[in-house]
Protein backbone atom coordinates (compact mmCIF):
# COMPACT_ATOMS: atom_id res chain seq x y z
CA UNK A 1 0.00 0.00 0.00
CA UNK A 2 1.60 3.47 -0.67
CA UNK A 3 1.20 6.01 1.91
CA UNK A 4 0.39 9.88 0.20
CA UNK A 5 2.35 12.24 1.24
CA UNK A 6 -0.84 14.14 2.50
CA UNK A 7 -1.38 10.97 4.95
CA UNK A 8 2.76 11.10 6.19
CA UNK A 9 2.22 14.76 6.87
CA UNK A 10 -0.80 14.18 9.17
CA UNK A 11 0.65 11.06 10.43
CA UNK A 12 3.76 13.31 11.64
CA UNK A 13 1.31 16.04 12.82
CA UNK A 14 -0.91 13.74 14.80
CA UNK A 15 2.75 11.97 16.56
CA UNK A 16 3.94 15.07 16.94
CA UNK A 17 0.80 16.66 19.14
CA UNK A 18 0.48 13.18 21.17
CA UNK A 19 4.63 13.96 22.13
CA UNK A 20 4.13 17.22 23.00
CA UNK A 21 1.08 16.57 25.08
CA UNK A 22 3.24 14.02 26.91
CA UNK A 23 6.37 16.24 27.10
CA UNK A 24 4.55 19.52 28.45
CA UNK A 25 3.08 17.40 31.25
CA UNK A 26 6.64 15.85 32.07
CA UNK A 27 8.07 19.87 31.69
CA UNK A 28 5.55 20.78 34.49
CA UNK A 29 6.78 17.90 36.97
CA UNK A 30 10.31 19.14 35.98
CA UNK A 31 9.70 22.56 36.65
CA UNK A 32 8.30 21.23 40.43
CA UNK A 33 12.02 19.58 40.46
CA UNK A 34 13.81 22.54 39.63
CA UNK A 35 11.94 24.78 41.96
CA UNK A 36 12.73 22.00 44.95
CA UNK A 37 16.24 22.29 43.53
CA UNK A 38 16.85 25.30 44.16
CA UNK A 39 15.09 25.99 46.88
CA UNK A 40 16.88 23.51 48.76
CA UNK A 41 19.91 25.15 48.83
CA UNK A 42 22.42 27.86 47.67
CA UNK A 43 23.69 27.81 44.32
CA UNK A 44 27.59 27.57 43.26
CA UNK A 45 28.28 28.71 39.71
CA UNK A 46 29.30 24.95 39.18
CA UNK A 47 26.10 23.67 40.33
CA UNK A 48 24.28 26.17 38.27
CA UNK A 49 26.18 25.42 35.35
CA UNK A 50 25.80 21.66 36.23
CA UNK A 51 21.88 22.49 35.83
CA UNK A 52 21.80 24.46 33.12
CA UNK A 53 23.40 21.86 31.33
CA UNK A 54 21.63 18.84 32.70
CA UNK A 55 18.25 20.62 31.07
CA UNK A 56 20.11 21.86 27.71
CA UNK A 57 21.17 17.78 27.44
CA UNK A 58 17.63 16.90 28.81
CA UNK A 59 15.90 18.33 25.71
CA UNK A 60 18.26 17.28 23.28
CA UNK A 61 17.38 13.88 24.39
CA UNK A 62 13.49 14.96 24.05
CA UNK A 63 14.38 15.60 20.67
CA UNK A 64 16.81 12.99 19.81
CA UNK A 65 13.64 10.60 20.82
CA UNK A 66 11.31 12.43 18.96
CA UNK A 67 13.49 11.78 16.02
CA UNK A 68 14.16 8.10 16.02
CA UNK A 69 10.34 7.73 16.56
CA UNK A 70 9.66 10.10 13.56
CA UNK A 71 12.73 8.07 11.37
CA UNK A 72 11.22 4.36 13.14
CA UNK A 73 7.62 5.29 11.52
CA UNK A 74 8.87 6.50 8.55
CA UNK A 75 7.68 10.19 8.39
CA UNK A 76 11.36 11.53 8.43
CA UNK A 77 14.04 10.43 6.41
CA UNK A 78 17.37 10.45 7.59
CA UNK A 79 20.15 8.75 9.71
CA UNK A 80 19.29 7.61 13.07
CA UNK A 81 23.40 7.65 14.03
CA UNK A 82 23.42 11.54 15.51
CA UNK A 83 20.11 10.92 17.22
CA UNK A 84 20.90 7.90 18.44
CA UNK A 85 24.57 9.42 19.77
CA UNK A 86 22.81 12.18 21.53
CA UNK A 87 20.31 9.64 23.40
CA UNK A 88 23.21 7.66 24.45
CA UNK A 89 25.31 10.68 25.38
CA UNK A 90 22.78 12.06 27.34
CA UNK A 91 22.03 9.04 28.93
CA UNK A 92 25.56 8.48 29.83
CA UNK A 93 26.30 12.20 31.18
CA UNK A 94 22.73 11.37 33.32
CA UNK A 95 24.63 8.63 34.81
CA UNK A 96 27.85 10.58 35.24
CA UNK A 97 26.31 13.44 37.44
CA UNK A 98 23.92 10.76 39.37
CA UNK A 99 25.96 10.90 42.70
CA UNK A 100 25.74 14.43 43.21
CA UNK A 101 23.43 14.72 46.11
CA UNK A 102 22.62 18.67 45.10
CA UNK A 103 20.63 17.84 42.54
CA UNK A 104 19.77 14.57 43.62
CA UNK A 105 18.74 12.46 40.38
CA UNK A 106 16.64 9.97 42.62
CA UNK A 107 13.91 12.39 43.41
CA UNK A 108 13.74 12.75 39.45
CA UNK A 109 12.90 8.95 39.25
CA UNK A 110 9.29 9.01 39.49
CA UNK A 111 8.88 11.85 37.31
CA UNK A 112 10.95 9.85 34.50
CA UNK A 113 8.84 6.82 35.11
CA UNK A 114 6.15 8.37 35.00
CA UNK A 115 6.80 10.23 31.71
CA UNK A 116 8.32 6.62 30.53
CA UNK A 117 4.97 5.11 31.44
CA UNK A 118 2.74 7.89 29.37
CA UNK A 119 5.24 7.97 26.47
CA UNK A 120 4.59 3.85 25.87
CA UNK A 121 1.08 4.47 26.35
CA UNK A 122 0.54 7.40 23.70
CA UNK A 123 3.23 5.91 21.44
CA UNK A 124 1.17 2.51 21.36
CA UNK A 125 -1.70 4.18 20.96
CA UNK A 126 -0.97 5.66 18.13
CA UNK A 127 0.61 2.65 16.56
CA UNK A 128 -2.03 0.94 17.15
CA UNK A 129 -4.77 2.91 15.89
CA UNK A 130 -2.39 4.10 12.98
CA UNK A 131 -2.44 0.38 12.05
CA UNK A 132 -5.82 0.14 12.27
CA UNK A 133 -6.13 3.00 10.06
CA UNK A 134 -4.39 1.87 7.12
CA UNK A 135 -5.84 -1.66 6.93
CA UNK A 136 -9.13 0.03 7.21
Amino acid sequence: MVVKDRDRREEEQELDRRIDLINVVFGAALGGYIGDVLGAAHMSAHRGFLLALALVILVCLLVAIRNLIHLWQGTHHGSWVLPMVVVVGGLAFFFAIRGDTYLDLSSLIPVVTGWAAAFAVVLSSHIFMLRKYRND
